[in-house]
This record gives structure tokens, C-alpha cells and sequence, in this order.
């Protein structure tokens, strides 16, 4: 697999994180080190000053009841090189003032204080001395010889350019050794990120290298533990896809055969039409073979209907409805049709019932639902439609039922159930139908997040109930409802 720093890239986001992070321990790091670099430095360029203007001190003699400062050219000289000739120094006693060196060194500062860091009464402070920066000691010289006894200021000042310079040097040390450092970490994780990421490479070559009808599960031997989940959901998709594939070609299968005995009998019909002379035999074929079209049209339109029902099932967006108003508005639609069969269809919803679900995918519920009642129920029988509080439908016939047996297995494709008495010539014809109906009707209720189930009616006919989950109270109906009110 070749690899991508692109921005959906999971190594270059690795690598972006991680890059990050490692400029940012460098931004410490560098941080850090000019602090270091500051106090080395500040430790390597006081000590001489301090130790210079000890030697002074030492330097210092009384003559004729006067301190004087006899100052060698040997006792400069080694201080005077270090400091690449940039030491100035002044001593100077409470009497009389300045005694030797340089007259217009700054003084200590009031908020500068003694050093803890030498056993000394120094102090060490920054300050400009000839329009440059100086950094001074002030140290304090106790004299105690035959003539004066106190307190003597000696005080070491040198151009900060030697500090800035060791400064730079150290600083330079430390940037490199960090730059070092940094990039062979840098190196390391992006092998670490490489050898990480392999497992994942391995699962891709292991995919794309399989056949498409290949959906066997993947290989879970020596398998990380944090790639072990994404193999267990790939194997678990695969299954999924298998046993859906599986259904396809069962149903394929099944519906090629459905389709292939009306398709024979109306071309056996046709041919037989074609042969003979008779016009009462011809009628009577072609009626036949009307019947067998009807039934081969049945038998499209449902396998369609269920197709549609699967592909719409999986776009549709279900909305707080009323129940009473869309079982009214297909039970009206309805009426005419039952008429003509010589059926009672009514409606009992006495009051409004809020379920989240579509009123598409309701109405082909309950198209089928009373479809089926109608196909099983004889001429003058009654049909009714109840919703009930509970979000619950019922569709109740007095048809010949079903054999309690039989009732689970009706939901079956294909499966066709046999009736405890005979319907009528016409239901006859019914009962040779897709074995569909309820199959898709189930499929919807699913969908619906509904259960549907078959019971005996009173009447000894079949009693088909939805339970839908109720819609929770504040919805959108029921402010529509609230606002009507008002």
C-alpha cells in the first residue's frame, strides 16, 4: 500500500501529531536550554569576577595611617586577557572615598542583593559603563591591619560581550544536540507508525485480493488486539452480507418458479384458444386465461411492492402521524371496492392516535392487510378497522380463519396457509395467489419498528394487530393538536 500524508491519510495524521508534538518538546527544550545556557554562563563569567576583586582586596596595604591600593600589573594581567581587555575595577573606603581604579563606576543599585551563591558579602548586578553593558560585582573587603581597621568596596566590572558569546556557544550545543535528538526520534516514529499500520496493510491485501463472491471471514490468528475489533466488525458485515445474498437468490429462486407456472398455464390457455373452433370453448379459454393473467399480474405487482418496499425502507424519514386520519382516509378509498364484493367495510377510531412512522408505508400495510380480509371473506361478510389507543390497528374479518398452526408460518414468502372451511369461488382464486402479502407486511411493521400478529376472531374469522411504539407526548402532533385547541 502506498503511503499518504494527505489529510485523510491515518499516517499523516500520525505523523502531523506526532511532528507536533515533538516541535513542541523541542520549543521546551530550547526553553530549557537558554535558561541553562543563561546560568552557566552567568556562573562561569561571575566566579572570575568575584576571585579579581578578592585579589584586589588582598592587595590593599596601609601606609602613614592611609589605605592605599598598590595594584601589580601581574595582579591584572591574567583577568585583563580573560576578559579580552575589558576589566575595569575601583576601590574605595568610607574616608576617603575612591582610592584607586576607575572613579566613575556605577554603584550597586538599592534593590540589588548580597549573593548566596559564594560565602561572600557580594553583589552582582548589571549596569552601563561607556555607553556599553557591564556586568559588576561590588564586593565588600574587611581590613584589619596595624592603622585602619573597616569596611572596603572593591568593585570588578567587564563588558557583557564574553557572556552574550558563552551564551551562544552553550546555546549552540544545546540547539544541536536537540536537533540530533528530534530528528532520530522523528525517524524512530515514523518506523514505529509504519510497523503499526502494517497489520492494517495486510487486512486491506487480504480484501482486495478476494473474489467478490468470496465472503468468507477473515483470518483472526495473530491479530493485534486493537485490529482484532475491526475484523471482528468486517467478518460480522460479511455475514450479514452473506445471509442477505443468501435470501436474494432463495427469493430469486422462488419467485422464478412462482412465475413460471401461471406463465405456463396462460401459454398452455393461449395455445389452447388458438385450437379451438367453438365460440362458447374459446370464451370460456379466454376468460381462463384472463384469470391467469390477473394472477401472473398479482404476482408482479407484489414481488415489485416488495422490492419497492425494501429499497424505500432504507430512505424514507418517518414523522409524528395521526393513525385515525390515515386508517379513515384508506378506508374510504376502500369502501367502493368491498361494496362490489358484497362486503361491509367500517371504520371504529374514536379518538386520534400519534405514532412516528410514514403514511406511505402505512397505507401499503394497510392495503394488504385488507386485501387479504377481503380475499377470505365471503360476500355479505362484515370487515372491520379499529385503531386503538396503544397505537394498535386491528383488521377483523368472519372468513373461514386460519389453523393457529399455520399462523407464524403465513409470514413466510411464498407460504401459502389452507383454510379451515371453503371461501367462495372467488376467494378460491385468492388462495392461489403470491403467498407475499403478509411477508411484506411484516417487512413494513419492521421497518415501522411495529410487531404484527394473527389471532381467531370472535367470530371465528382471523384478526390481524399492529402494535406500533407510541409517539413520546410533546411531539409535533400533539403541538399541532395543542395549537388547534387554542
Amino acid at each position: 500500500m502506498k503511503a499518504s500524508l494527505s489529510p485523510r491519510s491515518l499516517r499523516g495524521r500520525l505523523t502531523r501529531r506526532i511532528g507536533a508534538a515533538l516541535l513542541l518538546l523541542i520549543g521546551i527544550g530550547v526553553g530549557g536550554a537558554w535558561l541553562d545556557a543563561w546560568r552557566v554562563a552567568s556562573s562561569a563569567y561571575d566566579r572570575p569576577l568575584l576571585i579579581a576583586a578578592r585579589v584586589l582586596g588582598e592587595s590593599l596595604t596601609v601606609r602613614e595611617g592611609q589605605l592605599q591600593a598598590r595594584i601589580s600589573r601581574a595582579v591584572l594581567d591574567p583577568f585583563s586577557l580573560d576578559s579580552g581587555g575589558s576589566a575595569f575595577y575601583q576601590v574605595i573606603t568610607p574616608e576617603q572615598g575612591s582610592i584607586a581604579g576607575f572613579d566613575d563606576l556605577p554603584a550597586p543599585p538599592a534593590s540589588s542583593e548580597m549573593t548566596s551563591r559564594y560565602p561572600s558579602l557580594a553583589r552582582f548586578y548589571d549596569a552601563t559603563y561607556g555607553g556599553r553593558d557591564v556586568r559588576v560585582v561590588s564586593l565588600l573587603v574587611p581590613v584589619s591591619q596595624p592603622g585602619y581597621q573597616g569596611m572596603v568596596e572593591v568593585r570588578v566590572a567587564e563588558h557583557r560581550d564574553i557572556h552574550a558569546q558563552l551564551m551562544r556557544e552553550l546555546l549552540a550545543d544545546s540547539l544541536m544536540r536537540l536537533t540530533l535528538f528530534a530528528i532520530g526520534a522523528f525517524l524512530l516514529f515514523m518506523l514505529a507508525i509504519d510497523a503499526a499500520l502494517r497489520p492494517l496493510r495486510r487486512i486491506t491485501d487480504m480484501v482486495a485480493s478476494r473474489s467478490p463472491d468470496n465472503l468468507e471471514p477473515l483470518p483472526t490468528d495473530n491479530v493485534q488486539r486493537e485490529v482484532r475489533g475491526l475484523i471482528d466488525a468486517i467478518n460480522h458485515l460479511t455475514e450479514r452480507l452473506d445471509d442477505t445474498l443468501r435470501a436474494q437468490r432463495t427469493f430469486v429462486a422462488d419467485a422464478a418458479h412462482e412465475l413460471r407456472t401461471p406463465l405456463f398455464a396462460l401459454r398452455a390457455r393461449l395455445e389452447l384458444g388458438t385450437q379451438t373452433q367453438e365460440t362458447d370453448a374459446l370464451r370460456e379459454t379466454l376468460e381462463s386465461a384472463q384469470r391467469d393473467l390477473e394472477a401472473l399480474t398479482l404476482l408482479a405487482n407484489r414481488l415489485l411492492s416488495l422490492a419497492r418496499v425494501e429499497n424505500d425502507i432504507r430512505r424514507r424519514e418517518f414523522a409524528p402521524l395521526d393513525l385515525t386520519d390515515t386508517a379513515r382516509d384508506f378506508c374510504m378509498s376502500m369502501v367502493s371496492l368491498a361494496w362490489q364484493r358484497g362486503l361491509t367495510l367500517a371504520l371504529e377510531a374514536p379518538q386520534p392516535v400519534s405514532v412516528h412512522a410514514d403514511s406511505a408505508l402505512i397505507n401499503e400495510l394497510l392495503a394488504i392487510l385488507i386485501g387479504n380480509a377481503q380475499a377470505y371473506t365471503p360476500a355479505g361478510g362484515h370487515i372491520t378497522v379499529r385503531v386503538l389507543t396503544g397505537a394498535v390497528i386491528e383488521v377483523e374479518d368472519d372468513g373461514p380463519g386460519i389453523p393457529e398452526a399455520e399462523r407464524e408460518r403465513v409470514f413466510e414468502r411464498f407460504y401459502r396457509a389452507r383454510r379451515e372451511a371453503p371461501p367462495t369461488e372467488e376467494a378460491d382464486r385468492a388462495i392461489s395467489g403470491t403467498g407475499l402479502g403478509l411477508a411484506i407486511a411484516r417487512q413494513i411493521c419492521t421497518a415501522l419498528g411495529a410487531s404484527i400478529s394473527l389471532h381467531e376472531a370472535p367470530d371465528g374469522g382471523t384478526l390481524a394487530r399492529v402494535t406500533f411504539a407510541p409517539t413520546p407526548p410533546g411531539s409535533l402532533l400533539d403541538r399541532g393538536r395543542s395549537t388547534k385547541a387554542q
